[in-house]
């Protein structure tokens, strides 16, 4: 019976990361996936320019400060979704409209908090994934499957972006920025609650 529980909580996490990329590709269009996977490709095959900088700088700074100190309704949808996704009597083949919606929203803050900013603060999304696609070939955000992303560059990134005139002098704060967020409070919240599955 246990084992039956934790593979439904997997099914749900599983199905709630799908819906929230769903919602991702219709909120942001369909060039966002194109545009995600070129950011993790070799670095250095884009020319990045100081307005992607500046604009990369822009969303990222106000991300990393909504990272550090999550609104009360992005607290809210978390405790939401901790709550549906902790439930054994909540398969995900019954969730109701509303927790799928709670479900969407949460991924969205745990995956592209940076997005969701963006929009609130009205930058337009085209713009912003332009200029997140060029900065982030060069620098992208570090093995994205691991639980911790370090703020610093390896010698081997400093060697990429350091011929790089407009990305050079940010590159140590893009990386922290990077690594605030992807450690963002939200996406520690539910790590630390996730079941423990033995192989």
């Amino acid at each position: 019976m246990e084992k039956l529980g934790c593979s439904l909580i997997q099914l749900m996490i599983g199905i709630s990361l799908i819906c929230g990329i769903e919602a991702i590709r219709r909120r942001l269009g369909p060039m966002h996936a194109a545009e995600t996977v070129r950011s993790t490709q070799a670095p250095g095959t884009t020319d990045v320019t100081q307005a992607n900088v500046d604009l990369y700088l822009k969303v990222m700074r106000a991300t990393a400060e909504r990272a550090r100190n999550p609104t009360a309704e992005d607290l809210a949808t978390m405790a939401a979704f901790k709550r549906i996704r902790n439930a054994p009597s909540s398969p995900v083949t019954k969730l109701t409209p509303e927790e799928k919606q709670i479900a969407q929203r949460a991924s969205l803050l745990i995956n592209a908090l940076d997005a969701v900013v963006a929009r609130e603060k009205h930058v337009d999304p085209g713009r912003y994934r332009s200029a997140k696609g060029a900065v982030e070939s060069v620098l992208p955000v570090p093995d994205q499957h691991r639980r911790e992303v370090s703020g610093v560059l390896t010698p081997e990134e400093w060697q990429v972006v350091k011929s790089n005139a407009a990305l050079a002098p940010w590159a140590r704060e893009v990386r922290e920025l990077q690594s605030v967020i992807r450690n963002n409070t939200l996406r520690q919240s539910l790590a630390e609650n996730e079941p423990r599955i033995r192989n």
